[in-house]
């Protein structure tokens, strides 16, 4: 007798004649597997039909406007055997990809243009790593989500010109690794096109692909984790009889590395919003990081750590993180008039924008030494996250008082177009200007 459970019925809402074999197999089990359905998907008419013809009470909160593109709804389990196998393609390819240069025997090749230290294989790593790594999530996200023709030959089209372009441009510059650095910008704004399809300028759709990515990241990590403990135990076992595996193992774990992004976002595809890793992740390094902001900054302005290159580095990648908690945890706050991760949000953005615009001036006075590519894109970077930081400040300022419904999640969803934009400015056009 099959299993009646809510990714049941949300699997089976396009094969009405499979639901009404379910109830009347089933009834009471149907029942109660419904309510929790149109719980996770209230505004699908084919359960709210379901809910009349069955006397079902409505939730009587207004349901929250759709643009009918959703994330995480559960497929069907011969889609889901099928975009797994397709996964599995992916990562053989980019695997292969990966170890093209073992293939070829460019390893520990050194180059004949004497004006350069790069091996071979760096130059190779340096111009298609991006390709390789994110490459298999783009063409994941076309096929999950079923990409209009029209729309996925432009994506295609797109990332085919980024592949050729980074073929034949000169990499071993500044700027050459600076396009490596912002590539999986670029690519992941195309496969947010790919994912959301025409609905790719919708607010709410925008909001729901930065859902997808934080979970399909949390998924990533910890599938990571388990490869990274699973290596280290087959190593130790086949030590200790005295076989060696490296030369299996360094194959197996280029391939285990580059599947767990492609894995971790088909899981975090089809989980349901109660189960989810992000919020939770979310919520418990949101204080953390609020606390080691408030205690590192007047550290290292005392420091004279604002001179110092390596420390600017550090704090940029420190803020960075912080805009990701703080969208992370709007994005996946509860519908609840106040919440305590509103008072954090706030607190994370107020101080990220002060240390920034620290930071921001430090670098803008090197720029009396002259203008060099480093300079000019963290000089563009620092400034796009203060504007982010600025516009985000008052929103979660109210909704931190009780004063305010809008957490600004309009302003963060408009702005990935600008972050999509600097991307290409970096990967296209800095190379060519230094």
């Amino acid at each position: 007798m099959q299993s009646i459970v809510p990714e049941t019925l949300l699997s089976l809402q396009s094969d009405p004649p499979e639901l009404e074999a379910l109830y009347r197999e089933r009834p009471d089990a149907f029942t109660e597997a419904l309510a929790v359905a149109l719980d996770r998907q209230p505004a699908s008419a084919v359960l709210q039909v379901w809910a009349a013809r069955l006397d079902l009470q409505l939730a009587q909160a207004p349901l929250r406007p759709t643009t009918g593109w959703s994330w995480d709804e559960a497929l069907p389990p011969a889609r889901a055997r099928w975009l797994m196998g397709a996964v599995l393609a992916l990562i053989a390819v980019a695997g292969t990809w990966a170890k093209w240069p073992d293939l070829m025997g460019w390893t520990d090749w050194p180059l004949d243009d004497v004006d350069y230290d790069y091996q071979r294989d760096d130059r190779f790593y340096a111009r298609f790593a991006p390709f390789f790594v994110v490459g298999p999530l783009v063409a994941l996200f076309a096929l999950r989500y079923r990409t209009p023709r029209a729309l996925g030959l432009a994506v295609a089209g797109v990332a085919l010109a980024l592949l050729v372009v980074q073929a034949v441009r000169p990499i071993d510059t500044d700027a050459g690794w600076l396009s490596m650095m912002h590539l999986p910008l670029l690519l992941l704004s195309l496969g947010g096109v790919a994912a959301m399809g025409s609905r790719w300028r919708d607010v709410e759709t925008r909001i729901g692909y930065l859902q997808l990515v934080s979970e399909s990241a949390a998924f990533a990590a910890l599938l990571l984790i388990g490869g990274v403990v699973l290596t280290g135990l087959t190593v130790a076992l086949f030590a200790a009889v005295g076989v060696d595996v490296d030369l299996v193992l360094e194959w197996l774990v280029v391939y285990g590395a580059l599947g767990v992004l492609p894995v971790g976002a088909l899981i975090a595809s089809q989980r349901a919003q109660s189960s989810r890793i992000a919020p939770l992740v979310a919520r418990v390094f949101g204080p953390m990081a609020l606390a080691v902001l408030v205690v590192y900054l007047p550290v290292l302005v005392a420091s004279g750590g604002l001179a110092d290159r390596d420390s600017l580095l550090a704090l940029n990648v420190t803020l960075i993180a912080v805009l990701a908690l703080v969208i992370l945890m709007q994005a996946e706050r509860p519908e609840v008039p106040r919440h305590w991760t509103d008072g954090v949000a706030f607190a994370l953005v107020a101080v990220a924008l002060v240390a920034d615009l620290a930071a921001f001036g430090s670098i803008v006075g090197r720029l009396a030494g002259g203008l060099t590519p480093n300079r000019l894109a963290v000089v563009g970077l620092n400034a796009l996250i203060a504007v982010h930081f600025a516009g985000l400040v008052g929103p979660l300022g109210r909704r931190a008082v009780g004063r305010g419904t809008w957490p600004g999640d309009g302003w963060t969803a408009r702005f990935l177009s600008v972050y999509a934009v600097w991307g290409a400015f970096v990967v296209l056009l800095v190379p060519f200007l230094f």
